[in-house]
């Protein structure tokens, strides 16, 4: 598998950033991993790192669902009306701790390439990656 030059971590939870970071780095698919805490942030992020061209625009996005300021489904709807040029280039994949079939039902509704239930494990990670084309 080729590496992706960036993945963009957002999740409120810094025991679960520091968590992830770290299976992230142990399946060695990017040099590059950045963390935002809400969807708010992510969105200032990817509006910067991706319009100019840079290095760092993530082509993955691992995005939580329940978090403050903006939550995961706010950022979605956000990024897909706002952001119509990044749809489908930026893979993006729910993390998330929510097994509630509401959560899962929305989430059809929007462009992403995966659901991952929380624990992020490498094999999981791997799995849902593997079936991304870059």
């Amino acid at each position: 598998m080729d590496k992706c030059k960036s993945i963009l971590l957002v999740d409120d939870d810094d025991i679960s950033n520091f968590i992830n970071q770290r299976v992230i780095a142990s399946t060695n698919i990017t040099d590059h991993i950045h963390i935002t805490k809400n969807g708010m942030e992510a969105l200032k992020y990817v509006r910067i790192q991706c319009n100019e061209k840079n290095e760092l625009c993530p082509e993955i996005i691992l995005l939580d669902v329940k978090m403050p300021v903006m939550d995961g489904f706010e950022f979605l709807e956000e990024f897909e009306m706002t952001e119509k040029h990044l749809v489908g280039k930026i893979k993006i994949i729910l993390l998330t701790s929510s097994n509630n079939p509401s959560d899962i039902e929305t989430a059809k509704k929007y462009n992403i390439s995966g659901y991952i239930n929380k624990p992020l494990t490498a094999d999981k990670l791997n799995e849902v990656v593997a079936q991304i084309t870059f």
